[in-house]
């Protein structure tokens, strides 16, 4: 079999077992499907014969043909012919090998190939980047794990299951929740669990509104709530509006229930000091980490998120917001920008198997109705954002458009517009502006503020 040709001068390369494969696929055979599943154009080492492998692909994949003179006919009507060596280079494939008996393991030294010059491209890579001495050092070593582990993944196969393997977790995951283990994230919040048995693992949750209605506080409650409950689940929170310091004096007033308008002012009593204080020991046992770095982008999330997750497994990720955070790529647009982020967060809660919380703002849209309760459609840059989700919690106030109507005063609604693994429908929270903090909301309070529930 042909061996693989390293010299300290070139990447790894067997030229011979992708010449041998290509005139093994012109032959025909039965393991051609699996072949073409196998490999991808990008892992040959000659330009020529990623050209023809490619067209092989095309060929097989819309006529079920691998043979040699149709190939050449493809490729003259592309234009690519003598890209791929001319006419006779592509016959004499043909004659290199009597059977395509070989073709399996012609792939897979190719494919172990194409693996070790992309593990020598990425140590290039990030011994460049080391040595440059720019960016946080602890960020290039999460990434340099991260890419080594997506090499490991990289053969394509990894998502792809028999019937029975998928039937067998099928039955395990009922087994789970037959127990009550539904490996969900509680928010603390009855109404709000019981809608949607909390947030579950893999999830992308958007949590969006328009400015003061409370999204970071709402958010910030049920991180909280997650990570001091009995089987309190960590939880990292990433601001990318609020310092550490701001996010944590508004957790201790939610816990304390001390007025944030007296604190900012310094006019707190000894009572509330005491009250505090209390806060802040229970705070302190709280399984919360927060990060605040100016430099936060989706891959510093991802990787941060991945190195906290290696020391203790998350209950959930929090994003503070969606539309201050930046891809760290290039785009066409801010709208395609959205895009890469929602997807790329939507994955991060799969790889993970956690949720992640996204705040997201609202248009202005909500302003020009006569109605200004939220839609989805509301979401800026909206279409991937919708796509992705799994949960959407469109948080609405209608204290902030009549201040003066009582009944509306205290009174939060949360409109869950879509929901995967549940139903639709609004709940309603009481909310407490200077505690900087919801709380369920009784029947018997509803009826005192006017509200019926939903």
């Amino acid at each position: 079999m042909p061996d693989i040709k390293n010299t300290p001068n070139s990447l790894p390369n067997n030229t011979d077992a992708e010449s041998n494969l290509l005139g093994s696929l012109m032959l025909g055979g039965g393991n051609i499907a699996n072949i073409v599943d196998k490999l991808r154009a990008d892992d040959f080492f000659l330009s020529r014969h990623k050209i023809i492998f490619e067209e092989l692909q095309s060929l097989y994949s819309a006529e079920g043909v691998t043979d040699a003179i149709v190939l050449i006919d493809r490729l003259e009507s592309s234009g690519l012919l003598d890209k791929a060596g001319g006419r006779e280079y592509v016959i004499e494939l043909t004659t290199r090998v009597r059977t395509s008996s070989n073709a399996i393991e012609y792939a897979t030294i190719i494919e172990q190939t194409a693996l070790r010059r992309r593990m020598i491209e990425l140590c290039q890579d990030l011994e460049s980047r080391a040595r440059a001495g720019s960016g946080n050092i602890n960020d290039i070593v999460d990434e340099a794990g991260a890419r080594v582990l997506n090499l490991a993944k990289d053969d394509g196969r990894i998502g792809i299951h028999s019937i029975q393997e998928s039937l067998d977790e099928g039955f395990k995951l009922l087994d789970q929740w037959e127990k009550g283990n539904l490996g969900t994230t509680m928010t603390g919040f009855s109404d709000l669990d019981e809608m949607t048995n909390g947030l579950h693992p893999q999830d992308l949750v958007i949590l969006a509104g328009r400015p003061a209605m409370g999204k970071t506080t709402l958010a910030l409650n049920i991180a909280c709530n997650a990570a001091s409950a009995v089987d309190g689940k960590h939880v990292v929170y990433f601001s990318l509006e609020m310092s550490h310091a701001q996010l944590i004096i508004r957790m201790l007033c939610a816990l304390s229930g001390v007025s944030a308008t007296r604190l900012h002012k310094g006019q707190l009593n000894s009572q509330e000091w005491t009250d505090l204080m209390k806060a802040s020991d229970k705070l302190k046992t709280v399984q919360l980490t927060t990060d605040d770095s100016p430099e936060l982008n989706v891959m510093a999330i991802r990787s941060r998120a991945r190195r906290l997750h290696q020391r203790h497994p998350l209950g959930l990720i929090v994003v503070d917001y969606l539309q201050l955070l930046e891809m760290g790529g290039r785009a066409e647009n801010r709208q395609q920008e959205i895009t890469q982020i929602s997807r790329s967060l939507k994955q991060l809660a799969r790889e993970l198997s956690v949720p992640v919380m996204a705040l997201s703002q609202l248009s202005r849209a909500t302003e020009q109705r006569e109605d200004h309760r939220p839609r989805m459609s509301d979401l800026r840059e909206s279409g991937s954002i919708e796509q992705d989700a799994d949960l959407i919690m469109l948080i609405y106030r209608e204290e902030v458009y009549s201040p003066d109507k009582d009944e509306a005063k205290g009174i939060a609604q949360v409109n869950i517009a879509k929901q995967r693994k549940g139903p639709v429908g609004k709940i309603t929270l009481s909310f407490q502006p200077d505690r900087l903090r919801f709380e369920d909301l009784s029947h018997t309070d509803m009826v005192e503020h006017g509200h019926e529930p939903f």
